[in-house]
């Protein structure tokens, strides 16, 4: 049988008219706690509490207008006035009404989405009735908070564009790169943000790149660095300077100084093989660099030979894709490939053959991974 919320809620307000005023933000949240007990409620327990929570707000701090406006805002049949109230406080309180109230116009939440404050805009942002055209606002927002409180927000309807848009941004902010790694399975779209993927998330990638088969029949994609680069790269590993290393990488791949070094500074040892393969550096020449420079991979039998292996597996065109993406440098494919173009043009490539060719390398490399 179910409580006589009318009653007690009468008890209640009896009280409130007799306790002194530090009793009343107490009375509000039992009044609140009473009144969120059921979802439906008569006419006259909606007008009662409505006439209670009038009377009590104005005594509520924060910390006790916060914990009303959350148990408040799922109530479907809540009392407008009160909620609007609640709002008008701003802070914390406001955050849990946006969050959950089901009364907001659907025009109110694009307005905050579109030009509203940070908080607000994020609170927006966590709900989990988002439709597309919402989402989509809130993914052109330039705040990392509130890219980040969309991605963390599973429920919302990201389009393929607007995570494509997202995962771009990823690549420089750990915090959305894992909140969008944490919505399900990740897709080519994901590319970007491989540096943050765990071991099962990468191999997925990997695997994805290898299976939509870049390599074009009859293309030769195995040239590789030439002597002198290769020993350039080698004697910049020998001195054990991580930063001198990123930078002669970073000239090799056409990538910042700062994304090689991330590439360099992942202590697995994948991101940097991809790089290896990406250039064209043999597979001996890698095999010596992590055992002289990179004694994490180089003592670990399992992560030593994934990353040896991965040279027979993945092709050159489909590593320089991961890598532009990590990068976000699609123009590149290694300094390597340029002198090989230099080399077929010197072998008598007429240019609509190397146009044609720079266009087939080109194509694959978008930065959405695409």
């Amino acid at each position: 049988m179910q409580t006589d919320i009318y009653a007690r809620l009468r008890d209640l307000a009896a009280s409130a008219e007799e306790r002194a005023e530090e009793m009343r933000p107490v009375l509000l949240r039992v009044t609140t706690d009473l009144f969120a007990l059921h979802g439906e409620h008569t006419p006259q327990e909606i007008r009662l509490y409505e006439e209670m929570a009038d009377k009590l707000i104005a005594d509520a701090d924060e910390a006790v207008l916060t914990l009303v406006a959350r148990k408040l805002a799922r109530c479907a049949d809540a009392p407008p006035s009160v909620l609007k109230r609640i709002r008008a406080r701003g802070g914390a309180p406001e955050i849990e009404i946006l969050l959950a109230d089901r009364q907001i116009d659907r025009s109110e939440l694009r307005q905050i989405a579109a030009s509203g404050a940070c908080d607000p805009a994020c609170a927006v942002a966590g709900r989990d009735d988002l439709d597309r055209e919402i989402t989509k606002i809130l993914s052109q927002r330039p705040e990392r908070e509130v890219a980040r409180a969309l991605a963390a927000n599973t429920l919302a309807p990201l389009a393929v564009e607007d995570l494509r848009q997202l995962c771009a941004r990823g690549r420089h902010d750990v915090v959305l790169a894992q909140a969008l790694l944490g919505r399900g399975e990740p897709t080519l779209d994901h590319l970007p943000l491989y540096l943050y993927a765990d071991a099962a998330q990468r191999e997925k990638l990997v695997n994805m790149v290898r299976a939509i088969g870049l390599v074009h029949a009859g293309r030769n994609d195995d040239a590789e660095l030439d002597e002198a680069e290769c020993l350039r790269l080698e004697e910049a590993a020998l001195r054990q300077k991580r930063s001198s290393f990123a930078l002669v990488l970073a000239e090799m791949l056409g990538c910042d100084h700062l994304c090689a070094r991330k590439i360099v500074d992942d202590e697995s040892g994948d991101a940097l093989t991809l790089a290896f393969i990406s250039i064209g550096l043999p597979r001996e020449i890698a095999a010596r660099i992590f055992l002289c420079a990179f004694p994490r991979v180089a003592l670990s039998t399992e992560a030593f030979e994934r990353n040896i292996g991965l040279f027979a597996q993945l092709p050159r065109r489909g590593a320089t894709r991961i890598v532009a993406a990590i990068t976000g440098e699609a123009k590149s494919a290694g300094a390597a490939w340029l002198r090989a173009r230099a080399r077929r043009a010197q072998s008598g490539v007429g240019a609509a053959g190397e146009t044609a060719s720079a266009r087939e390398e080109a194509a694959p490399l978008s930065a959405s991974g695409q």
